[in-house]
């Protein structure tokens, strides 16, 4: 189903995807918990470990960012968030329930992303001189439940949508 509108322009002005864009944006997710995985793997190389924590912030988004809110010019961000795949309030009464498991590192490994990945900021000089935070085996397995519960929860189309792209090595169980 082809669009007049790009999804990009028709969420940052309505505030939500279309099935269309929903499906769209499908392969972008499983594609970002792929990379999650062999960052992992490749977390002792200097690209794996940043992969990993910027990987790792983008999904923390994705899975806790429940809503658009509209930015001062009126428009929404356009960002993919899990609970765009799910009737309002599904994905969130979930999340919130799986947020209580987060393991300890966790907030800890969002700033180490923050601060040491996905900006340049002279900010990053003083934490990497507190002593860098390692990319954490315990925030791996929690996001990747998290991806598990989330795949389970979809509709039986939406779920479809990706897993034709995960195939069994990026499955995210």
């Amino acid at each position: 189903m082809a669009h007049e509108e790009p999804c990009g322009k028709l969420v940052r002005r309505t505030g939500a995807p279309d099935s269309a864009c929903l499906q769209q944006a499908a392969p972008h997710v499983i594609h970002d918990l792929f990379l999650l995985r062999h960052a992992w793997d490749g977390r002792n190389l200097r690209i794996g470990w940043t992969l990993w924590f910027i990987t790792a912030r983008e999904l923390m988004d994705f899975f806790f960012v429940y809503e658009r809110k509209q930015n001062k010019d009126g428009r929404f961000p356009d960002d993919v968030l899990a609970a765009d795949y799910l009737p309002g309030g599904v994905w969130r009464e979930l999340a919130t329930s799986l947020q209580s498991e987060q393991p300890t590192e966790y907030p800890a490994c969002r700033t180490a992303a923050n601060k040491l990945s996905t900006h340049l900021r002279y900010g990053r000089v003083e934490l990497a001189a507190s002593g860098s935070t390692p990319p954490s085996l315990a925030v791996h397995t929690y996001l990747l439940r998290v991806a598990s519960k989330w795949l389970g929860s979809l509709h039986q189309e939406r779920r479809a949508w990706l897993a034709i792209e995960i195939g069994p090595v990026g499955r995210a169980g």
